[in-house]
């Protein structure tokens, strides 16, 4: 048994063996069957892959000339492609087993997603699919399926790749996961019999190569995407900027200075080529620079090259070049420059033809130097035409002002009146034009000094005043409690538009009054804001009409005259002083007119007491003044002023005459006329001024009809010591006279000295702070001077008019008004007696005007009280003095009535 049991297991042994040899022989054999499935179906896979990368490279080239087709259009044809790809994938798939294939359809339908959108995925997937239902067999669920879910899964990470921005590795590989993944999911759809057999035979190649496929035509199509997409920026990047070099007015060009010195350019654009007028074909070199450089501008250009080399500064410059047509052109050239690391200077820029701007601008020259001429033109055109004006109203305005003072009879008085206030309106429209000019030339300069506003005010009243009392007007001035006594300013020109506005008040008004008054509304950081008002109660202007009154040669109402410019100047001048104006007015109810500006606020300027009228008088004595005219009309005039007041007076006519004179003579002063024939005014003071002291200092007094700035500071600067324009008023011309000689030290003392007991020295300007006390009322001396300068007749009539004015004066001259602070009318009419009553002598009348005035701008009332009291004593004094000296009983009368009008009031 044993060893039968042995035989036996010997037996068996070998059967057992030899079958396990046989099953292992067969799994040998059945393993590399499947390896050898395998590998064919991963290459076949691999081939089909390749054949769709080959394919969908043809496709991105077609894509890439679709690149300015609408967004759906152009997705709508990817999908298509690709889906006509996967269509090709299942026309040549790979065989598993008879009558089974397999192909790499959900690849390409998984990527249409992802590079072409959620329509493209969907357009691939019906694509393949219907080629699917199309071809039949028992797989056709199962393959469309598979292609749906393809198309789905890559819709899906498209829309996760679009939410992060960009369709990245990450997005790649879960899109390969989960098409590998679906793929045998849909073998559950098939027959049993063939799911066994796919299987057993492709599920690990069909999953590798699903995945590797996915991940392999992914990244390159990623990668031609990627690439595709530069080259559209590029292309786009160089459409634009060819575009824009196109559309500039100009050329653009690189410019490269090598380390070696050369000078090349790497770069022109074909407006660089237009622009210097080169062949397009030619190569910019430096001999092509050379042959177009204008030959003087060539050292520049190449000389600011290098300097913008050392320094890197912006290479800017203008030059010239000249065409082949041998046209000249002017070229802007404009770069940046930047040093390289291999040493090169590199100049990117550009330039620009300016030729025309060029031209435009030479002709801008021209134009403004033929403005400037005609400005120019103009302004001498004013200026001869207001010396030629001025010239015979000097004579005119003079002459009757001499026939005035003699003994006419009431006709011949008439007319001489008339002849005077002809030429005086002649001569207003003449300062008007002047003045409108200055203003569009800009050449009017405003002053800046102190200045109280109330006097100037008040002055302004008492101007107008007797004009509005001769047509049965009132005129009152109000100047507001909380407005400052000094203001910053120019007085002069603010009075002129103040007056104008008055002075057309009383012209356009018949019945009722006129009211001037100023008034602070606010307080400003540059000083009190006030408002100027004058209110009338005249015709008033019509609405639709007011806009018109600020123009010039505007007027409202041609039968009152005037010129129309006096309500334009006094606009221009308000706004050059950095206010407004403007005017309120109802048609038959009246108007008033208003300016407002802010004016600095002032300290009272400290100096020493400026004389009175009385003193001036006593301070004036005959001087030898020597006169240079050439007019015989202006000579004889002049004269005859001069005279008048007591100087004595030698004549020339030219300035070569002038000059001998005061060489050879002894003279005070020198009256200059500015045109003369030989030698004019100008030379005739420079060339006094050259001769040595004391004849050199002389002081001279132009005398111009030209009243322009220029003039005046060419004779300031030709050394004249003042200006008087011409037509001469008699005071201006005798207050010119006494400020220049005034200006000599030792001059007034001499001066004064031969009025001894009038006036002591101690009373001169700068020596002494009070006035010495005048006990006589009346001073004779300088009432037979005024009758010498006048004529005794005339002199009478003019003390006869003084007497007659005096009551109603002394009647608005209220004691009281001063003591309740009402004082603008008091000061108003003290002002007004100084100058009369000074030039008749009545020097304690005039001084005791002057302190009134003084205490009422320094705001002390209670002294202005009594000296108010002390100006009805002077005028009471003053009137019979004056009276005892008149003959006849004319005077007498006068008197009578002066004591019967003058009233006091507590």
């Amino acid at each position: 048994m044993p060893g039968m049991r042995r035989t036996m297991r010997i037996r068996v042994a070998p059967h057992r063996q030899n079958a396990k040899r046989d099953r292992q022989r067969v799994a040998m054999a059945r393993g590399d069957a499947m390896n050898m499935i395998s590998s064919e179906l991963l290459f076949g896979l691999a081939q089909n892959i390749g054949l769709f990368a080959v394919v969908a490279v043809v496709f991105l080239q077609i894509r890439s000339r679709a690149a300015g087709w609408p967004a759906p259009l152009a997705n709508a044809l990817l999908g298509v492609m690709f889906g006509g790809v996967a269509v090709l994938g299942m026309a040549d798939p790979v065989q598993v087993a008879p009558g089974l294939f397999i192909d790499a359809r959900n690849v390409i339908v998984g990527l249409a997603g992802p590079f072409g959108g959620p329509l493209a995925g969907v357009a691939a997937a019906a694509v393949a699919g219907a080629f699917r239902v199309w071809m039949g067999g028992p797989g056709v669920v199962a393959g469309v399926a598979s292609l749906t879910g393809a198309g789905l899964i890559g819709v899906l990470v498209a829309a996760a790749a679009r939410r992060s921005g960009r369709f990245g590795n990450r997005h790649l590989a879960v899109l390969a996961l989960l098409v590998t993944v679906m793929a045998p999911f849909s073998f559950l759809l098939l027959p049993p019999d063939m799911a066994r057999r796919l299987m057993d035979t492709a599920l690990v190649p069909l999953s590798l190569g699903n995945f590797f496929g996915t991940l392999a035509l992914g990244t390159f199509l990623r990668k031609e995407q990627e690439r595709l997409d530069l080259q559209i920026a590029l292309t786009e990047s160089q459409r634009r900027f060819a575009a824009t070099v196109a559309n500039l007015p100009g050329g653009v060009y690189q410019r490269v200075l090598g380390a070696d010195g050369r000078l090349r350019f790497p770069y022109c654009s074909p407006g660089f080529f237009q622009v210097m007028g080169l062949p397009p074909t030619e190569r910019v070199t430096l001999e092509a620079l050379n042959r177009i450089l204008h030959p003087e501008d060539r050292p520049r250009v190449y000389a600011s090259i290098h300097a913008s080399a050392e320094t890197l500064d912006p290479w800017n410059l203008e030059y010239r070049i000249v065409r082949s047509d041998g046209e000249i052109r002017w070229i802007s050239a404009s770069s940046r420059a930047v040093r390289r690391d291999n040493g090169d200077i590199v100049w990117d820029g550009i330039v620009t033809d300016v030729t025309e701007a060029k031209r435009n601008e030479q002709a801008l020259i021209q134009a403004r130097l033929e403005a400037e001429a005609a400005s120019r033109a103009k302004a001498e055109f004013l200026a001869t035409m207001s010396h030629e004006m001025r010239t015979p109203l000097n004579g005119i305005l003079g002459f009757a002002r001499l026939l005035l003072d003699e003994d006419l009879t009431p006709r011949q008085n008439h007319h001489a009146r008339l002849v005077r206030d002809a030429g005086r309106s002649l001569l207003t429209v003449i300062e008007d034009v002047l003045d409108f000019s200055r203003i569009e030339a800009g050449r009017l300069v405003l002053t800046d000094t102190p200045f109280a506003i109330r006097d100037l005010i008040a002055n302004c009243a008492a101007v107008l005043r007797l004009e509005a009392e001769a047509k049965g007007l009132t005129l009152h001035a109000a100047v507001g409690p909380d407005v400052p006594d000094w203001l910053r300013g120019d007085p002069d020109r603010l009075r002129q538009v103040v007056l104008n506005l008055l002075a057309n008040a009383v012209k356009f008004t018949e019945h009722g009054g006129v009211g001037l008054t100023i008034v602070k509304i606010a307080d400003t950081p540059a000083g009190p804001h006030l408002t100027i008002s004058v209110t009338d109660t005249g015709i008033g202007i019509p609405t639709d009409r007011q806009g018109q009154l600020f123009q010039r040669f505007s007027q409202i109402d041609r039968s009152r005259g005037g010129t129309g410019l006096g309500l334009a100047i006094s606009r221009r001048l308000v706004e050059m002083m950095g206010g407004a104006v403007g005017v309120q007015s109802q048609a038959g109810v009246g108007s008033t007119f208003w300016l407002s500006l802010v004016l600095p606020e002032a300290d009272p300027p400290v100096r020493g007491r400026a004389p009175c009228a009385a003193e001036l008088l006593v301070l004036r004595r005959p001087l030898r003044i020597l006169l240079a005219e050439d007019l015989a009309m202006n000579r004889e005039l002049t004269v005859a002023m001069l005279l008048g007041a007591g100087h004595r007076v030698d004549t020339v006519v030219n300035g070569r005459q002038a000059v001998e004179a005061v060489q050879h003579g002894i003279y005070d002063l020198v009256l200059m006329d500015v045109h003369m024939p030989e030698m004019d005014g100008h030379a005739a003071t420079r060339a006094i001024r050259g001769l040595p002291s004391p004849v050199g200092s002389i002081p001279i007094l132009a005398m111009s009809a030209s009243a322009l700035p220029d003039e005046v500071q060419r004779c300031h600067d030709a050394g004249m010591n003042g200006h008087i324009a011409k037509p001469v008023d008699r005071s201006a011309m005798l207050d010119a006279i006494d400020h220049a000689v005034q200006g000599i030290p030792g001059l007034a003392t001499r001066f004064a000295q031969t009025r001894t007991g009038a006036v002591g020295t101690d009373a001169l300007p700068g020596i002494a702070a009070e006035p010495i006390p005048l006990r006589q009322p009346l001073d004779l001396a300088m009432l037979r001077q005024l009758s010498d300068d006048l004529g005794e007749d005339a002199c009478a009539r003019l003390a006869a008019a003084f007497l007659d004015e005096l009551p109603r004066r002394m009647s608005r001259l209220r004691v009281g008004d001063v003591a309740s602070g009402v004082a603008g009318g008091v000061a108003a009419e003290a002002q007004a007696l100084i100058a009369p009553s000074a030039s008749l002598g009545l020097v304690r009348l005039a001084s005791a005007c002057r302190a009134l005035c003084a205490a009422l701008r320094a705001g002390r009332r209670d002294e202005a009280a009594g000296l108010a009291g002390s100006v009805v004593d002077a005028a009471e004094e003053g009137a019979r003095a004056l009276r005892e000296a008149l003959p006849g009983d004319r005077a007498e009368a006068h008197f009578k009535s002066l004591a019967k009008d003058i009233v006091r009031t507590p």
